[in-house]
Parts: structure tokens; sequence; C-alpha cells
């Protein structure tokens, strides 16, 4: 598990240094730095030699991230012409890798003064087949769906945007869950299958995923079926049932796949789902995390988190598990500087206290309509 990551002069960030637990949610108004520390991470992925050996620097160019070029990468507020990253897995250093600034290259050169700088991180999660990463944008409802089996049966990959989640579920659907606590109660068949449907009907009852590769025509047919009494609809294309359900499916595929030590990154779970189900969505990833699956979600969601909030209050998850980082930035300020606070979530659901602007626009609407 990742316990500590720090940055240096990238984005941002002069300098920002984060204490990580099992669960933590990035939370905060648009542009102050929430997607920084990700991309740091997915940077020092999409640069390890484990994958790309005759890789050389910071490739800040890639299919997981695309940060642009040096001048994108550079804080504006830079103390030197390095750019700087570690992290900490178990509370032990495992990755200290500096970079210098080029304006106009994709490609950063490491600082040759830095003996550790990350060659190859070795089998930890951020560096391993245990990571899973989603985007914000995430695949759209279509009626087929192209096969990618390679991805698929050798490294159990979902793709950056779930562009695999269709047929992952396909080849393995009937495999069991390696995690615990995600079992809701009514499910009686430890599948993958039966448990994705368990949770589809938590955020829209009586919804059942159907997904079928078809290996003559390699595509994958992903459909949906709904109870209607004591009978089923007939299965409805991806089209026809509307954005919530593509953006969802992936998120609840790769939480329910994972295993204790995986790392899983995910970009606004809750897009396009109605409160009810952004909540229950909270719930799942608490749930996950309580069974030592590392999350780090990026979330502008209040439902999201009061989902979580009631998962530490139900004993889905400890406190001391659930890590909420607040990102801020004083507007009076003359530099363009993102600070970080940690609002607690007590036993009983309660926030130790509320920083301006954390998940208090409801009040403020309520409050103008109450004048």
């Amino acid at each position: 598990m990742i316990t500590r990551l720090r940055i240096r002069n990238f984005k941002a960030f002069r300098e920002a240094e984060i204490n990580l637990s099992t669960l933590n949610l990035f939370t905060g108004m648009n542009g102050m730095g929430k997607s920084t520390l990700i991309q740091s991470l997915l940077l020092l992925r999409q640069s390890d030699a484990n994958f790309i050996p005759e890789l050389t620097g910071l490739q800040l160019k890639g299919e997981m991230v695309d940060i642009g070029k040096g001048k994108d990468a550079h804080c504006i507020h830079a103390d030197s012409d390095i750019i700087s990253f570690e992290v900490d897995f178990d509370y032990v250093k495992i990755v200290n890798a500096s970079y210098h600034f080029v304006a106009e290259s994709d490609v950063l050169p490491y600082d040759k003064k830095n003996e550790m700088n990350l060659i190859s991180a070795g089998n930890y999660s951020l560096f391993s087949n245990n990571f899973k990463y989603l985007k914000a944008e995430r695949i759209a409802p279509e009626h087929n769906y192209k096969a990618n089996l390679a991805a698929v049966q050798q490294n159990g990959f979902l793709g950056f945007r779930g562009e695999n989640t269709p047929l992952f579920i396909a080849l393995k659907k009937l495999e069991p869950l390696k995690l615990e606590s995600v079992k809701l109660d009514c499910v009686k068949t430890n599948n993958l299958i039966s448990n994705i449907d368990a949770w589809f009907n938590e955020i829209v009852p009586g919804t059942h995923v159907i997904s079928t590769y078809f290996n003559e025509l390699d595509i994958v047919k992903l459909g949906y079926q709904f109870e209607s009494g004591k009978d089923l609809t007939p299965v409805f294309s991806p089209v026809n049932v509307g954005f919530g359900f593509s953006y969802t499916l992936p998120v609840i595929t790769a939480i329910l796949s994972a295993k204790k030590g995986d790392l899983v990154i995910i970009e606004n779970p809750e897009s396009h789902l109605h409160p009810q189900g952004q909540a229950k969505l909270g719930e799942l990833i608490a749930r996950a995390a309580n069974d030592g699956v590392q999350l780090i979600i990026e979330s502008h969601s209040d439902h999201l988190f009061n989902g979580i909030r009631v998962a530490i209050k139900n004993g889905f998850i400890k406190t001391d598990d659930v890590s909420v980082f607040y990102f801020v930035r004083d507007e009076k300020s003359s530099e363009h500087i993102t600070k970080i606070e940690q609002p607690v979530i007590e036993k009983n659901g309660r926030i130790s206290h509320k920083p301006p602007g954390f998940f208090d626009e409801y009040s403020k609407q309520l409050d103008e309509l109450l004048k």
C-alpha cells in the first residue's frame, strides 16, 4: 500500500506531501490540484522501466496520462528546475525520482545527481498488474464493443476508459470474488456477475447485466434486462438505457474484481448517476477498502461522500482507514498555490470540521431559499 506521496515543483504544487490510508478521497473545487497528485502516480507508472525498458526519463505523454510538455508540468512558483517525486510503500521509501525541467520536451531527463532515481520499482501495486485506473471519461453506450482478448486474458486489464469491461465480464463472470466485505446478503452465488447484478440493483432496482463474447466476430454484446413483476424484459442495448449504466459498470467491475493489496484509482465514479446511486457507490468503495484494497477516489459528490460517512457509522470500515483531502486555494493570496486540508470522519459519521466550501453548497442554497 502507498503510505506517503511527496511531490516538488510539479504543476499546482511547489511542494506537497500527504500520508495515504486505505481509502483516500480527493475533493475540492475545479483546478485546485486534485488531479495533480493522481497524475504524479500515473506518470511514475507510465515511465516505469518494467513496462518499457528503453525509457530514459519522465514520459509526459502516454495512453494513461498526457501532461503535454515540460512547461505544462513545471510549477509556476517552482524554487528550482528539478521536478521530484517520492513514494513510500508500507512506510518504506521505494521511489525517489527527480527530473530536469525542459520546457519544450515531453520527456524529462533524470537528474543524474539523484542516485535513487526510478529505474524499475519492482512488484509494488503501482507498478504491477495489481493496479486499476479509470479516467473520468469512460466508455459511451454502444451496440457492440471491440474485444481485446490479450489485455483481458493475460492482464485482466479493464482499460483506462473501461473499454474492456464488457469482455472482462463475458470471460470472467463466473469467477469467485476475492473480497468478503463487498458481498451483499441477497447474493447467494459468490461469482462476479451475481455481485455485479446485486450492486446494480442497489442503484437501479431489478437490473441484470448480460455480456456475451462472439468469437467469430471478435465483438462483445452488452445488454441489460429488467425485472417486470415475475418476468424479465427483453435485453436492452446500452444505447437505450442511458449513460449512467455505461459509466458505472466499469467502476463496479473494477472494485468487485479487485483483491487485497490492489491499488484502484478512479476519477469521478459518480458521473451520470442519481443521488441514491452515488451514495451506494460510496458504500461499495468503503466496503472494498475494508478488505485491503487501496482506493484513491477523486470526486465532487457530496452524496458519495455521505455514503462513505454512513458506511463508517454502520461499521463497514474504520475511520482510521479513511482519509479525506480537501484541496483549496486562498483567493486573496498573491501566489497561485493550493493547500490541502484534512477533515476527519468520526465513528458516528460526523465530520471533525468543515473548511469553507467543503460540501456546503446544499446548505448555502437552502439558506437562500429560506430567506
